[in-house]
């Protein structure tokens, strides 16, 4: 233990005690080997799991800190599978080149998504991966089908006479942007401003289910609309356009 942890032969010989007194190792030889017991594994095994929880919420913590409590029954263990993306000072637009690289350029079968912010760059994603033949499911909160009806009325024209497209408007404001894409899942959060500043996403399966269960959850607590529906209000600005993306 004194050559693994590089402590002193003292500090090792008292730890080791400490084991001993607890139930959490044995004596083995009389060469002074000892082995965990049962209860030491136990231990052992969580504080495995407890360091590996850390690195991922350190590794994730932008996106963690930014998308309220969405995540809070996605196992850690599933994250550490994903692939993660975050703004920097030096490529502040990652995250949404990542999102450009998820969506693709073909049309797709299915397309489900969640979004809280009003975005050009996603509405042209979408239209360039919408065929004929797409399915097509997108949630928005009512601050964002407001902006849409004034400030990009004939996007939302568009999206009404499309046969295979379905619009929700969520009740309660949205943190998090989601898309599930032909089985890839894509979880996205924004700063205060609303411009997106790290995701996570893959094929996982266990990632994909739990993308598709916070989608369905959202939705059912949306209501469909009227190109009429919109409120009277103030609205916001396009965040992508006030930073220039």
């Amino acid at each position: 233990m004194a050559t693994e942890c590089s402590c002193a032969r003292e500090t090792a010989q008292r730890t080791v005690s400490a084991f001993v007194e607890r139930g959490w190792a044995e004596k083995e030889t009389d060469d002074g080997r000892y082995a965990l017991t049962a209860a030491g594994e136990m231990v052992a095994n969580g504080y495995e799991e407890f360091e590996a929880t850390v690195a991922v919420a350190d590794r994730f913590s932008v996106l963690l800190a930014n998308v309220g409590s969405v995540v809070s029954d996605l196992d850690p263990v599933v994250l550490r599978r994903l692939h993660g993306t975050a703004a920097t000072s030096d490529n502040p637009h990652a995250p949404i080149n990542r999102f450009l690289t998820v969506a693709g350029s073909d049309y797709v079968d299915e397309f489900r998504g969640i979004t809280p912010i009003v975005s050009r760059i996603f509405n042209e994603a979408a239209e360039r991966i919408i065929g004929p033949e797409s399915s097509v499911q997108l949630v928005i909160d009512e601050r964002v089908f407001e902006t849409s009806a004034s400030e990009y009325p004939e996007d939302l024209t568009r999206a009404y006479e499309l046969d295979q497209f379905q619009l929700f408007v969520s009740p309660k404001r949205l943190e998090f942007g989601l898309m599930l894409v032909d089985g890839h899942a894509y979880l996205a959060a924004y700063d205060d401003q609303g411009n997106l500043i790290a995701s996570i996403d893959g094929t996982d399966d266990d990632f994909v289910d739990w993308a598709e269960r916070t989608y369905a959850r959202y939705r059912t607590d949306s209501y469909t609309p009227s190109v009429g529906d919109e409120t009277n209000g103030e609205t916001s600005k396009n965040p992508f356009e006030q930073n220039g993306s």
